[in-house]
Formats: structure tokens, C-alpha cells, sequence
């Protein structure tokens, strides 16, 4: 195996069987029961979520308390591969995936790719969960606004701005874009 990511709760690894292995890591600060349950009820959540989710993401191969083995995809990073014609479609998959009630949590470019298929795909659902609130959605549209100011800030504006014509299948869409809106300004008022 080899690793291909590290993040703050897991290691990603690329399997023998090119597959990836998401291990959940033991927090030495944390108190080892807390520690334990806290890694059994996120990966137990996040393939919760995987199971649901009506868009394209890896699928579940197999898991265990502390892991998931996932299909791996092929492709590019949306951060690397950024191109204004998927940001409509990447705003209609958002829809899809709020309107069941899916909040990604960490919706940013890296955890997008444009596959070696021609689709999309959304990645990385560890802080994942389920929730119908607008103010979720909201927040969820923010990660991926300030996203997009911080990597591809001379196109920003009109990316989201596709990704909200997309988002527009949504029946709540006007509800959370005008949330959005008011967190956007919370935002700004805290600097």
C-alpha cells in the first residue's frame, strides 16, 4: 500500500488492487474510549452517506470500524483541472446531494474530480452528515465560495455563479442561496 493523502483524522492509501484504503487514525490526545467511539461513529457515518448519496462518489468495496476500502477514481483534481463548463453541473450535483438531505462539510475544489470518464465526482465525505436545514446548505455553499475565491480567485465570481444556475434544480434553492447570503455576511463581519 501506498500512502496518497494524510489528513488530520485518516491516511488514504492506494491499494495493491488499486483501490483506496481510508484508515482512520488514533489520536494519542484524545482518551482511548472517547477515541475509539469517536472513529467508529465517523466512519460508520460517512459510509452511512456513501450509501445514499445520489451522485457520483467512490464506492464502498468493504469497511470496518476504522476503515473504508473504496473504488478509486481516476483523474484530476477540480483544483488542478478547474474549468468554468463543470461548475454549473457541479452546482446541480450540490442540489441533488442537499436535496437528500447529504451535507458534504468540507466542499472544496480538492474534493472534486473530473474523472478520466468525463464525470464528476465528489470525494471525501469524513465530515459528512445528514441534515435538512437550510443553514447547513448555506454553510456547505460557503466552504465551496471561499474555495473557489482562494484558489481561482480571477474567475471565482462567475464560477459560483454556475454553480448557482446549477444549484437552481434545487426546490429549496432560493431559501438557501438567500441564507447563504446572510451567511456570507457574518462571514465578512467577523473580520
Amino acid at each position: 500500500m501506498k500512502i496518497i493523502s494524510q489528513g488530520a483524522e485518516a491516511i488514504i492509501y492506494l491499494t495493491k488492487n488499486n483501490t483506496i484504503k481510508k484508515h482512520r487514525v488514533i489520536k494519542g490526545y484524545r482518551v482511548k474510549e472517547i477515541d475509539s467511539e469517536l472513529i467508529k461513529s465517523r466512519t460508520k457515518r460517512e459510509i452511512k452517506v456513501l450509501n445514499k448519496i445520489p451522485i457520483n462518489s467512490p464506492k464502498i468495496i468493504s469497511s470496518g470500524d476504522d476503515f473504508i476500502e473504496m473504488e478509486y477514481v481516476e483523474g484530476i483534481v477540480f483544483k488542478n483541472a478547474f474549468n468554468l463548463d463543470n461548475c454549473k453541473v457541479i452546482g446541480e450535483m450540490i442540489a441533488d446531494m442537499h436535496d437528500s438531505g447529504i451535507i458534504h462539510g468540507d466542499l472544496t475544489t480538492s474534493n472534486i474530480i473530473e474523472g478520466k470518464d468525463g464525470k464528476i465526482y465528489f470525494i471525501d465525505f469524513g465530515l459528512s452528515f445528514f441534515s435538512e436545514k437550510i443553514e447547513d446548505k448555506a454553510v456547505d455553499l460557503h466552504l465551496l465560495f471561499h474555495a473557489l475565491e482562494s484558489k481561482h480567485y480571477k474567475n471565482a465570481k462567475e464560477a459560483f455563479e454556475l454553480v448557482l444556475e446549477g444549484y437552481k434544480k434545487s426546490p429549496n434553492s432560493k431559501d438557501v442561496v438567500t441564507r447563504f447570503k446572510i451567511v456570507e455576511k457574518r462571514g465578512k463581519n467577523k473580520h
